[in-house]
């Protein structure tokens, strides 16, 4: 690409953002969430902990259900 056609290029595009300004909104916005991560996250390491946990209870007997 040649200097005279990044000059072109950057005329173009400064045209353009002369002529579409970005829209200016008023007010608060809300912020964009993506849910409950943490919460699905912290569940998901909850359950697997209780599994491993009960689990490893059957395997010892500590409730008692082979005796």
């Amino acid at each position: 690409m040649s200097n005279n056609d990044k000059d072109d290029y950057m005329k173009e595009t400064k045209e353009e953002a002369k002529n579409h300004p970005p829209e200016e909104k008023e007010g608060i916005q809300e912020p964009r969430t993506t849910g409950y991560k943490p919460l699905q996250l912290g569940i998901i390491i909850f359950v697997v902990l209780v599994l491993i946990l009960v689990g490893f209870g059957i395997a010892t007997d500590w409730f008692g259900v082979f005796s």
